[in-house]
């Protein structure tokens, strides 16, 4: 198996001998060695030399349906793979899903076949070209867990490769640069050319996103040369689209048009809807750029027809943004507005509020399945230990009882020791594993901190831009704007400002930190002080009423300002969310037996009971922004600083009468009342 995997590139002569040979082996009627030609054929034709996809399908057809009659589960997975690949490589993703599946279906146990890593990798790499980067990111650990138990450096390589490219196509470049130079690295040791291809190709594009035009062309050529070397037309062509994006960086738009036509050439002539689609869409950038409209029109609307026919919906907002930009550079203002207005609703429909929760939840679901999977080989290796030990005692008991049969049973303790010893060995080794794989989940907690980070502090830069000149413009041409052109200008300012108060609260919520413990204990009463204090204006101008019972309020270790920042979120959300009656909210504690817990109460307009517990989701809103401020990320934020003290958040509430917001602090990290405050803090 081994040899047919691995297998060399097979030319046309070669698949015809294998024919030949077909003939002759169905008339022994030897299934495995009839299994053997089938697949070596499948493997023949979809070599980077023929490409024969259609007939490469039929044998790998063939071979399964051998396998799986045999009852051999290493060749049926073997072959569901092929089938799998080969219809990934048609961009028939639906068909690839379905082999995948069958393949992770054949056994329980995914660590003993090794091409369930492959196939979860697979999934992966699909999933993250249909722009479910969630899902992508999900599978892509489980491919890892089983690499890593495996000790697969191909599937390692090829791992760090799609974790690479999911943050490519989220426009994190730098993490992105990291894995594909990882990725790298691994290849080279293993001499595998195909996979350098895939790397050089993968370091060009992100270097020349990064405006390092020079490096990515250099790798970019070398890339299109291997590629040539191998006669890897699929490799050839999407080489030629990486170094015509150089050529365009340099402003040889000449040339730039001349490798795009080359490479959608070949990717027309090897059927690849979604290459072509890619490159359609870099010509048409070329061609606005160089302020060629005209042209970029019929072959935008082409392949938004072809991109609603693969339903590549992370491919359709760019072409609405692209369309919307050809025809204000004609000066049709009517239908640019109507692309921008079509690339808003369906960028946004692809911006899933829970991306980031996912992917920390499918990081968590891979840390415990990684250590699922050691608790089972600590317990086995226990059971063993167990055993030796009876027959230790066994043999101890005889030896006793029996002196003439000292020296066998000696004999057969030293064995016995020679075999435990192996045995710590083996566990120290596998402790050794979990330490060095905690070590890497927590490197992927900080890089998805710094996602949170990035994503909120360095977008504002060009948000402060944006804001900056719209103010230039609002105050300078006010004036020569109709009332269409003042209300656009009111849209833009109005959405920096809330783009800004999005950024803050995420911001916020990603320097909540659960890694650093404060050491001191912070009053609540007093933090309440600081409440009212920065809330006194809004306050005043609602007409509300704070009560804080702070005789009830303990002391907490926490950070101050965190304590403050979510005391704070509590109570303006308590003022904010006010029916008709003047709003009154009350902050009270009650201490049970192993915690305390604080509440803050208001009269407001209440939550109906199927939205009680999506209150604390990231980016959660229940209202709209016409009717209440806000981002969704508040409480989100709260509940984070409650449980690094180990404590829980809850809402109760009646509909159209109020809410209570409470939270729980253990004993632990909590004091009695010391102080006494003002007990009414109003208007």
């Amino acid at each position: 198996m081994l040899f047919l995997y691995y297998a060399t590139t097979a030319y046309s002569s070669q698949a015809d001998s294998l024919l030949h040979v077909l003939a002759e082996v169905k008339t022994t009627n030897n299934q495995s060695k009839l299994y053997d030609i089938h697949f070596q054929l499948a493997e023949a034709y979809t070599s980077s030399n023929i490409e024969d996809y259609e007939k490469g399908i039929q044998h790998f057809t063939q071979a399964f349906q051998i396998a799986h009659k045999m009852g051999d589960i290493e060749k049926s997975s073997y072959s569901l793979y092929g089938l799998g690949n080969s219809n990934q490589r048609r961009n028939n993703f639906q068909e690839a899903l379905k082999y995948y599946t069958l393949l992770l279906d054949l056994d329980e146990d995914p660590i003993k076949n090794p091409q369930k890593g492959n196939a979860f990798s697979q999934i992966s790499a699909i999933h993250q070209t249909l722009g479910n980067y969630e899902k992508a990111y999900e599978n892509q650990m489980q491919a890892l867990l089983i690499y890593e138990v495996k000790n697969d450096s191909v599937g390692l390589a090829n791992g760090q490769y799609n974790i690479g490219t999911i943050f490519f196509y989220q426009n994190q470049f730098e993490q992105s640069l990291e894995h594909y130079e990882k990725a790298k690295v691994i290849c080279d040791a293993i001499n595998n050319e195909r996979f350098i291809y895939s790397c050089l190709a993968a370091l060009g594009s992100v270097n020349e996103k990064l405006d390092n035009n020079e490096k990515s062309l250099e790798y970019n050529i070398r890339s299109l040369r291997l590629a040539e070397k191998l006669n890897y037309k699929t490799g050839i062509a999407y080489a030629k689209g990486n170094v015509a994006a150089n050529y365009r960086g340099q402003g040889d738009y000449q040339k730039a048009e001349k490798f795009l036509k080359e490479a959608i050439s070949i990717k027309s002539e090897l059927a690849d809807k979604w290459g072509t689609i890619g490159s359609n869409i870099d010509l048409s950038k070329l061609y606005l750029i160089w302020e060629k409209p005209q042209e970029a029109i019929p072959l935008l609307e082409e392949t938004l027809v072809l991109s609603k026919e693969v339903d590549s919906k992370s491919r359709i907002p760019d072409i609405y943004q692209l369309l919307a930009s050809v025809y204000e550079q004609t000066n049709d203002t009517e239908k640019a507005f109507l692309y921008t207005k079509k690339y808003i609703a369906t960028k946004d429909s692809l911006i899933s509020e829970k991306t980031v929760e996912e992917m920390g939840q499918s990081k968590r679901r891979f840390e415990l399945a990684k250590h699922e999977h050691e608790i089972a080989l600590l317990k086995k290796e226990n059971v063993i230990q167990k055993q030796q030990s009876y027959i230790f005692a066994i043999a101890l008991l005889a030896f006793l009882m029996f002196l003439w049969w000292y020296k066998s049973k000696l004999k057969y303790q030293n064995r016995m020791n020679r075999l435990l010893e192996e045995k710590n060995e083996i566990l120290n080794q596998k402790n050794d594993e979990i330490r060095i794989s905690n070590k890497q989940l927590e490197h992927s907690n900080e890089d998805l901190q710094q996602f949170a980070y990035v994503a909120s502090h360095d977008l504002k830069e060009p948000l402060r831009m944006i804001n900056s000149y719209t103010t230039l413009l609002e105050r300078r041409y006010n004036d020569l704007y109709d009332d269409t052109g003042k209300e656009f200008m009111h849209y833009i300012v109005d959405a920096v400002k809330r783009m800004e108060t999005l950024l803050d609260d995420l911001l916020n919520f990603s320097r909540v930190d659960t890694r650093v413990q404060p050491e001191e204990f912070v009053s609540t009463a007093s933090t309440m002080v600081y409440v009212e204090a920065n809330l006194r204006h809004r306050l005043q101008t609602l007409n509300a009423t704070l009560i804080v019972k702070e005789e009830t309020l303990p002391s907490i270790k926490a950070h101050k300002t965190q304590l403050l920042q979510l005391l704070q979120n509590l109570v303006s959300n308590g003022v904010k969310f006010k029916g008709e009656r003047d709003p009154v909210v009350v902050v009270d504690c009650v201490k049970e037996t192993d915690r305390y817990v604080i509440s803050v109460k208001d009269n407001g307009i209440g939550i109906t009971k199927e939205n009680l517990e999506k209150v604390f989701e990231m980016f959660r809103r229940l209202h709209s922004r016409d009717e209440y401020e806000g981002t969704g990320i508040g409480l989100a934020t709260c509940k984070r600083i409650v449980s690094n003290w180990g404590g829980d958040i809850w809402v109760d509430s009646v509909y159209g009468e109020g809410s209570t917001f409470s939270f729980s602090v253990p004993l632990t990290v909590a004091q009695p009342p010391v102080a006494a405050f003002n007990k009414v803090m109003t208007t």
